[in-house]
């Protein structure tokens, strides 16, 4: 035997280096098996068991050696070595480590050889949740016991489930507007006109206001959740007749609005609210829903009565009802009173103590 494989030693050589020539590993990995399938978790008991094609056609290199690796703890290796099928099997053996000779697997181009493994380890309790694991690695040494890098196959496992990627704490706004050049207001803050993208908008509710000379302005609420959100605000141009100062809590109903423009300039059902206070900049609030800063018109509200309430700071909260007429632009223009101050301890204390003396000087008489 020994003298065959001495004559057989430059064909293998030939082959051998034909194999390194075209960059093609001398075996070849079946039949991989991992228990428990799927993730695995720090501590768990693992059993990998696979199969290596060491030659089938063309011989192993009888100057190679096989080698395994594992990231396991305390990992024992069963394996058995099949010569045209004819099994082998070795010791059972420890270490992360197994190196098989070629001697032991360099046989004739006919014969088949075949490699059957079973790893048995635990995973290290360290182990990084998401990360992934090489159960093992499966590699050729060439004669100077260098791993040569195209023969690598990795038996990767996922340990743990995998890390969703942090939420961002901000998203974007594209805000545009027909016609453009308008001003945008972000939460009472001008930002510039539009068209335009803002970047780094912090996650949750933000109301846009939208205004331009002649036109009526819009305003809504848009949610931002780490995502690009677009607001695009068709403006309607205003026509209605000017406007005379009235007494607070005053309404006066006067031109034509478009809101929402059809064949005959309206739309049926809907019109149009214009609210100016003094000072400016109160927030307004229709039906419980934020729709602009004042002086503001808000467009496309439903025929009939609405509850609108005015908040601003150091100021008293202003709350009525308006009724919306369809096709028409609705003003309410008041001035806000400003929030005055309850008496406090020392007033009360101040009222007790004159009490007391108009009782006192009252027994004496």
């Amino acid at each position: 035997m020994i003298l065959i494989r001495k004559s057989l030693k430059p064909a293998l050589l030939f082959c051998a280096l034909l194999l390194l020539v075209l960059g093609v590993p001398a075996f070849t990995v079946t039949s991989v098996s991992v228990n428990p399938p799927g993730s695995i978790y720090p501590g768990n008991s693992v059993n990998v068991s696979y199969t290596v094609y060491a030659a089938s056609g063309v011989a192993f290199p009888s100057y190679d050696d096989l080698q395994f690796i594992t990231e396991l703890d305390d990992p024992f290796w069963t394996y058995s070595i099949a010569v045209n099928g004819v099994k082998n099997t070795r010791p059972v053996t420890g270490g992360r480590t197994v190196t098989i000779s070629g001697f032991e697997l360099g046989y004739r181009n006919q014969d088949e050889v075949i490699v059957m493994v079973l790893l048995q380890g635990t995973v290290p309790a360290n182990a990084a949740l998401g990360a992934t694991r090489t159960l093992v690695k499966i590699q050729e040494l060439d004669a100077r016991g260098y791993a040569i890098p195209y023969s690598v196959v990795n038996i990767d496992r996922l340990v743990g489930d995998p890390t969703p990627p942090p939420t961002a704490a901000y998203g974007s706004l594209t805000v545009t507007s027909s016609p453009s050049g308008a001003d945008i207001y972000i939460d009472n803050v001008y930002k510039g006109l539009s068209p335009a993208v803002f970047e780094t908008i912090p996650n949750g509710n933000h109301v846009v206001l939208i205004k331009l000379d002649g036109y009526l302005d819009h305003s809504g609420s848009v949610t931002v959740t780490a995502d690009n959100q677009t607001v695009h605000a068709p403006l309607y141009q205003q026509t209605t007749a000017p406007a005379t100062t009235a007494a607070p809590g005053q309404i006066l109903t006067g031109g034509t609005g478009s809101p929402a423009p059809t064949a005959s300039g309206h739309t049926p059902g809907y019109g149009s609210l214009s609210v100016t206070t003094t000072p400016a900049g109160a927030l307004v609030y229709v039906d419980g829903s934020m729709m602009g800063i004042t002086p503001t018109t808000i467009p496309l509200l439903t025929e009939g009565p609405h509850s609108v309430t005015l908040v601003m700071d150091g100021y008293q909260d202003l709350k009525t009802t308006i009724t919306i007429n369809a096709g028409t632009t609705s003003e309410y223009i008041t001035g806000l009173s400003k929030t005055t101050k309850t008496p406090g301890f020392t007033a009360g204390i101040a009222a007790i103590s004159i009490g007391f003396l108009f009782l006192y000087r009252k027994m004496r008489k």
